[in-house]
């Protein structure tokens, strides 16, 4: 049902309101509140298992003899309800995200649910509430003991219709709500055969579930290895044929160079298997040797079963005399192969853009050649813009290839167009395709240690010296936690290795934890980098160590930590302690020296926890901690005077030197290069030093001070200019 809901609770459960009893409703009341005030509403709601669940409360009003909708309140994580009613006498509706509603308290409908008196301002509360959601509780793994990261399908035991599905967690449990009527599960991860509770072949054999408020368990479903039917398809004349499809159900493969095809995990039991030439060079037929699926040889596959040798010999279509070429060209990679498969889509060229429609699509045959026959019975258009792409391709291993535009262009305003004359065919408009690389390798960690490793890869920087994504994530992880991806585009790369379980820190290749000090990798068309190895631990690293938020650290001046960029920074808290030596001299983001620390030199501890990780890392230590100088320069004839206050610090009392230097350069990354003019020593906060160094015209100078004794240190930009 649809109904409006008030605003997200968000406050926690922390107690409920507790005082009399409502005799009529078993419900408490606080103190007496003037009448007509609106009264507040308060509970607590848990799943048969003690856990807070989530859910939207409908309230329900009496007016006369029945009840009414009055409003809705959601109900957040933390299963707290809380909702301001006027007055009246209500009934209380729960419905979760899981198909389950159950009325107040532990009623099956509106006419048995408890009625509660809400009236004169008085807290209600409504205690402990416990939702008999009905759930289906269990794990998943392979024949192995591994838990496998799988999709749980929930379909009602008497009609077969499906009621929805949930995924299980990082160790292969799950926890699937669904109605009290008994059920039917399907279970099916990558890689491993679909199956059905318990260990039936199909739907129909499935034992059903009766699923209760604590969870009926299932125990753990071992998922088998999916079957593969396998076999070689050619012409009538024996010639392989690439670039068919051979399907199994919904499972399908299409054909290699040599005509050579293999359904993985394909269904379980008597599969029909079906050839169809996506190209229309030959005609489609069942196995074996048939054309309708009521005559084919049905194909039996066990769990886990290879079933080798279902092949077939395609006859060729009869080429259609009236139908003549338009346009043709031939769909090459950038290494000179041509595509087989390739789609190729004729647009329209409207005066808008956006108006524009796709009128003809075809593949690319085996010889790479494409052939529109139909541009010239498209009306009101006689130019044409022409698209390639290849998603698919026969054989697994190949490198990915990248869409185009005929002339070479990435989008539709920049292709060039193709005008289409009658009886005139226009040829040789090819298409050249850039065929990607790729990376393989593996990612491990620590024995015993969970692991759900992922790769991500960085391509050319943003200008600003900050690597763009690529991808996260894409590649094909195997059993043995080695990995591969054959979709990258040729260029260079840096490649980062993740564990998403969050018990290993993440790194860049090559063992380095800063991106900056990463390795790159240098991706070709049709080449493939292997040996990207990572053997991830569980230590967070500061990859930039922690600092203090100023150059100077002085009495009485507060100063901020900088954490500094750990290997992983994303949820990861920090704690922070400022030292003397070894001695704590205090806690938390900031820190304010006093005059206890007076020649002190202070370094900041930085400790890091991100859920299993932990790491800690210090500063640098900082100069030494005196009162605040301030500079006062003055410069004139070739020379600077140079005089310095540092309160409460006596001026006869202020000593120190002072280097100066000049601002060469700065870098990109603010980095500055100086160069050394002058120095001089400051006594009775007096100093005064020559220029003579500096050649004519303006000059940015730095003077930077360093105290003795209580005096602390600090700098002072002057531009100058020199005349001679």
């Amino acid at each position: 049902m649809s109904r409006a809901v008030s605003g997200r609770v968000v406050r926690r459960l922390t107690a409920m309101l507790a005082g009399a009893a409502l005799a009529a409703a078993g419900l408490s009341l606080g103190a007496v509140a003037p009448a007509n005030a609106a009264s507040v509403v308060t509970g607590g709601v848990t799943d048969g298992f003690g856990n807070p669940i989530s859910g939207v409360v409908t309230f329900h009003v009496q007016s006369g003899d029945s009840y009414v909708y009055s409003t809705s309140a959601y109900v957040g994580p933390n299963g707290y309800l809380e909702k301001t009613l006027p007055d009246g006498v209500y009934k209380f509706e729960f419905d979760t995200y899981g198909d389950y509603t159950e009325f107040y308290k532990d009623k099956a409908d509106l006419a048995t649910a408890d009625a509660v008196a809400v009236s004169g301002g008085t807290p209600v509360s409504l205690g402990s509430w416990t939702i008999d959601q009905p759930y289906v509780v269990g794990a998943v793994t392979n024949g192995a003991g591994k838990p496998l990261h799988a999709s749980i399908e929930v379909f009602d035991a008497a009609t077969g219709a499906g009621l929805g599905s949930r995924s299980t967690d990082e160790k292969g449990t799950f926890k699937v709500p669904t109605q009290a009527a008994p059920v039917k599960l399907s279970f099916s991860a990558a890689g491993y055969a679909l199956e059905y509770y318990a260990d039936a072949a199909d739907l129909a054999t499935a034992a059903p579930v009766a699923a209760t408020a604590t969870g009926a368990n299932v125990g753990n479903i071992v998922l088998a290895r999916g079957g593969s039917i396998s076999g070689q398809v050619t012409s009538d004349a024996g010639a392989p044929l690439e670039f068919v499809a051979v399907y199994a159900g919904d499972a399908f493969d299409l054909t290699d160079k040599n005509g050579v095809y293999t359904i993985k995990n394909a269904p379980t039991g008597q599969q029909v298997v079906r050839f169809v030439d996506p190209i229309e060079e030959y005609s489609p037929e069942y196995y074996n040797n048939v054309t309708s699926p009521s005559e084919a040889t049905p194909v039996m596959v066990g769990v886990g079963q290879a079933v080798g040798g279902i092949n077939a010999a395609l006859t060729p279509l009869p080429v259609d005399p009236t139908r003549t070429v338009e346009v043709t060209g031939t769909v090459r990679d950038n290494l000179g192969v041509p595509v087989v498969g390739a789609e190729v889509t004729a647009l329209t060229t409207p005066a808008r853009p956006a108006d524009r429609t796709n009128v003809e699509r075809v593949y690319s045959n085996r010889q790479g050649v494409y052939s529109f026959k139909n541009l010239e019975k498209v009306q009101g258009e006689s130019q044409f813009k022409i698209s390639v792409n290849a998603y698919v391709q026969g054989d697994d291993n190949a490198f990915g290839l990248f869409g185009s535009w005929y002339g070479g262009g990435q989008d539709y305003e920049r292709a060039p167009v193709v005008t289409v004359t009658p009886g005139t065919p226009v040829g040789a408009v090819d298409v050249t395709l850039e065929r990607a690389g790729g990376i393989a390798g593996s990612v491990t960690g620590l024995p015993g240690t969970p692991l759900e490793p992922s790769v991500s890869v960085l391509g050319a920087d943003d200008g600003l010296g900050h690597p763009s994504p690529v991808f996260f994530d894409l590649v094909d992880f195997e059993s043995d936690a080695t990995f591969e991806s054959r979709s990258l585009r040729p260029g260079t790369y840096k490649v980062r290795f993740d564990d998403s379980s969050g018990f290993h820190a993440g790194e860049w290749w090559k063992d380095k934890s800063a991106v900056d000090d990463a390795v790159v990798v240098t991706v070709k068309s049709g080449q493939l980098v292997s040996g990207l190895a990572a053997v991830l631990g569980n230590r967070l690293g500061a990859v930039e160590r922690p600092s203090i938020d100023v150059d100077y650290p002085w009495v009485g001046k507060p100063i901020a930590a900088r954490s500094g960029v750990w290997n992983v920074q994303t949820g990861t808290d920090f704690d922070y302690e400022w030292l003397v030596g070894t001695t704590v001299v205090g806690t938390g983001e900031t820190f304010t020296p006093t005059t206890a620390h007076i020649g002190d030199r202070l370094t900041l501890r930085v400790s890091a926890e991100n859920g299993r990780l932990l790491g800690s890392a210090t500063s640098a230590p900082s100069v030494k901690i005196g009162y605040m100088p301030k500079i006062k320069v003055k410069t004139s004839g070739g020379k600077a005077a140079i005089k310095i206050k540092a309160n409460p610090v006596k001026a006869k009392k202020v000593k120190g030197k002072v280097i100066v230097k000049e601002i060469v350069k700065v870098k990109d990354n603010g980095t500055i290069k100086y160069k050394k003019i002058a120095k001089t020593k400051v006594k009775k906060g007096m100093g005064a030093v020559s220029l003579a160094k500096l050649t004519k015209g303006k000059h940015k100078l730095v003077f930077f001070f360093i105290g003795k004794g209580k005096v602390g240190s600090n700098d002072e930009r002057v531009t100058v200019k020199i005349r001679r």
